[in-house]
C-alpha cells in the first residue's frame, strides 16, 4: 500500500466520520421530569406487587381455611384474577424504561408515552373490575337455580354496597389520573416549546 492509497482511505474514513449526527444534549430540565416519572413507576410496580401478594395470600389462606366443597373453583377464579392483574403490571410498562435514543426527542416520546400507559391503567381496571362482576354475578345465579346447598353472595345488599363502593373509588380514581396526566401533558408540551431547537 503507497502513502497514497493510505491518504486517500484516511480522507473517506475523516468523511464518514464528519457525516455521524452529533448527538444532541439532553437539556436537564427533561431529564430531570423523565427520571422523577421512572422513580415513581418503580414506587407504584413495587407496591402493586407487594399489594397483590398481600391480597392473594390473605385470599387463599381464607380460602382454604373453609371447609367448602367450590373450594377449588375459588382457588381457580383468585389466581386467575392475579395472574390478570400482575400479566397487565408487566405488559403495560414495556418499553417504558429507556429512551429508544439519546435524544431530548426520544426523552419527551419517553415520558408522553408514560403518560398514555397511565390512563391504559385505568381503563383496565375498569375492565378488570367488571370481569370480576359478571363472573361472581354469573357464579352467584347458577348456585341460586342450581344443586348448590346455598348461594354463594350470602348477603346481597352488603356485596352492592360493596360494589358501589368500588365503583366510587374508581370514578374518583379515574378522575384523579385523568386530571393529573393532562397537567403533565401540558407541562411537556411547555418543555417541549422550549427546548424546539433540542429536539
Amino acid at each position: 500500500m503507497n502513502g497514497f492509497d493510505s491518504d486517500s482511505q484516511w480522507q473517506a474514513l475523516l468523511g464518514l466520520w464528519r457525516q455521524q449526527p452529533v448527538q444532541t444534549v439532553v437539556p436537564t430540565a427533561i431529564l430531570h421530569w423523565v427520571r422523577r416519572q421512572e422513580r415513581r413507576m418503580r414506587l407504584v410496580m413495587l407496591s402493586e406487587w407487594l399489594f397483590g401478594i398481600a391480597v392473594g395470600f390473605h385470599a387463599i389462606t381464607t380460602i382454604l381455611a373453609k371447609d367448602r366443597p367450590d373450594n377449588t373453583l375459588w382457588l381457580v377464579f383468585v389466581l386467575s384474577m392475579l395472574a390478570l392483574a400482575m400479566g397487565f403490571s408487566l405488559v403495560n410498562r414495556r418499553g417504558l424504561w429507556a429512551p429508544l435514543e439519546e435524544s431530548a426527542r426520544a426523552y419527551v416520546d419517553l415520558a408522553l408515552l408514560r403518560l398514555r400507559r397511565k390512563r391504559r391503567e385505568v381503563h383496565f381496571c375498569w375492565l378488570f373490575l367488571l370481569i370480576q362482576t359478571v363472573i361472581i354475578l354469573g357464579w352467584h345465579l347458577a348456585s341460586l337455580y342450581g344443586e348448590s346447598p346455598a348461594p354463594l353472595i350470602h348477603d346481597p345488599h352488603k356485596a352492592m354496597l360493596i360494589l358501589l363502593g368500588l365503583m366510587g373509588f374508581m370514578v374518583i380514581y379515574s378522575l384523579y389520573i385523568y386530571r393529573r396526566t393532562a397537567r403533565e401533558k401540558a407541562a411537556l408540551e411547555r418543555l417541549q416549546d422550549k427546548y424546539s431547537n433540542s429536539l
